[in-house]
């Protein structure tokens, strides 16, 4: 046994160096960009914050005692029966705004999804079920622009005209200040973007907290430094305002087509066309001082969680690669990079957790036969392969440390402790995703066949919530 043993690991030496070697120098790539965009926005968030950190310090005072657009708030749903009621409730009893209205976008096949619609509207007027031409599930985007459809149908009927669109899930929690700063931006910026965090959960659901930690950091750092660099502000579908006679043009047919309606991410792909179109987008981060956001509950299990995220996937690295290629300037090519790489390096990450596994057991065989002697070394001190895992190492303890001070920002220390602990399952849950969406994608373009809306089942909270305040940086 002990001859079988030594054998084996002796003949593997070479595939387990070489591999050692490609990862090492992979992750390094690809913690290149990762460390730029760290560093711009540390850069600017201590020399220029004011100009870089936009409306974090203008007065609040500001957004009030303006005059009131008409906004549209969209809500695609498709088996949404048990939330849709709770959402819309708890909206229309918390927003603290008046001139607004709910279009939401139901199927004639989903009656349950419809009941409790009306069930709704019976009670606030301004909530409106819009049924599409066709069954469901289409995908989301076919959704909308159905749902715009009903809605320049009910401006038709009343000669009411909206000026604002915004975009919401069954499951969001709107934050009761979003839209009085929506309409304090809007038109002189055509889409505005606010942040969106998973909800503050018990600490063993921790998909659900994978989520939360990517989003912290995602949505209280990279967004800003993007937006800063580039002026291409992705929508996250949530949270998101459009101005709506700006959206009309980006649409085809007499604006029939506006979301893209074969994309799984119609928020990306719209947002893509915008900022190629020089549209003026925003993102902001605690605009006045105000801590406003989106939230939600996001899957609490494996396959829910690899599901959502192979559409994302989808959408964001394949499909817009393959629909509009490499475009703009080098800010928005980087930008473009950055989005798409993910592709490689969730496989990158995870192929990494299997040489590193498979490395120590190595060591430890190695050890166990009088200290080594029957096996040479894999890493070497003095070597390049040695400098490459120093660096790796650094860069790995840099990435743990933004991943524990933006998840602190938004959900405290201890939820910050434990995303360190949790991101081994992230990158795990992010690979599985990529070979998902590769899978899926792949049979499409050869079956010649459209993706349909692989949409993640949704919760809601039991009583009336209001997001809770993260703390200031």
């Amino acid at each position: 046994m002990i001859d079988l043993i030594i054998s084996f690991f002796s003949s593997t030496y070479d595939y387990l160096y070489i591999g050692t070697f490609v990862v090492a120098v992979f992750l390094l790539l690809s913690a290149l960009d990762d460390i730029f965009v760290d560093l711009y926005y540390w850069f600017h968030s201590f020399f220029d914050r004011k100009k870089f950190k936009k409306y974090r310090y203008t007065k609040p005072e500001e957004i009030e005692g303006l005059e009131e657009k008409h906004i549209a708030i969209f809500v695609p749903a498709w088996h949404e029966a048990d939330v849709i009621d709770k959402m819309l409730t708890n909206a229309n009893r918390t927003i603290q705004y008046t001139n607004y209205d709910f279009f939401v976008g139901v199927y004639p096949n989903d009656p349950a999804t419809i009941k409790k619609v009306e069930e709704v509207s019976a009670i606030f007027p301004n909530v409106h079920a819009i049924v599409t031409e066709r069954p469901g599930p289409t995908t989301k985007a076919d959704n909308l622009n159905q749902v715009f459809q009903g809605l320049v149908k009910h401006e038709n009927a009343t000669g009411k005209r909206y000026d604002i669109i915004i975009g919401h899930d069954a499951e969001d929690i709107i934050h009761p200040m979003s839209l009085k700063l929506h309409n304090y931006f809007i038109p002189e910026y055509d889409m505005v973007q606010v942040p969106v965090f998973p909800l503050h959960v018990e600490h063993a659901n921790i998909i659900h907290w994978t989520y939360a930690d990517e989003f912290a950091e995602n949505h209280t750092k990279d967004l800003v430094a993007r937006a800063h660099f580039s002026g291409f502000v992705p929508s996250a579908g949530v949270g998101t305002a459009y101005n709506r006679w700006l959206l009309e043009f980006v649409g085809t047919s007499f604006a029939k087509n506006i979301f893209r309606a074969a994309s799984l991410t119609e928020d990306y792909d719209i947002a893509l066309r915008l900022a190629l179109g020089r549209a003026n987008l925003l993102y902001v981060y605690k605009p006045f001082g105000i801590d406003v956001s989106t939230r939600a509950y996001f899957p609490h299990s494996l396959r829910a969680a690899v599901r959502q995220r192979a559409r994302w996937l989808t959408g964001i690295c394949l499909e817009s690669w393959r629909n509009v290629g490499w475009v703009g300037d080098a800010k928005f090519r980087f930008t473009l990079y950055r989005d798409r790489k993910a592709v490689i390096t969730n496989s990158i990450n995870f192929f990494a957790y299997v040489v590193v596994f498979y490395l120590l057991l190595y060591e430890s065989i190695r050890w166990g036969f009088a200290a080594g002697a029957l096996f040479p070394p894999i890493v070497v001190k003095g070597t390049l392969l040695w400098d490459l895992v120093v660096i790796d190492t650094m860069l790995m303890l840099w990435r743990l440390a933004h991943r524990f001070i933006t998840t602190k920002r938004v959900y405290g220390l201890w939820a910050a402790t434990l995303s360190i602990i949790r991101v081994p399952l992230s990158n795990i849950i992010n690979f599985s995703a990529t070979a998902r969406a590769l899978y899926l994608f792949t049979k499409s373009v050869l079956r010649g066949k459209p993706l349909k809306w692989d949409k993640t089942a949704h919760t809601f909270p039991q009583t009336e919530h209001s997001p809770p305040s993260a703390e200031h940086d």
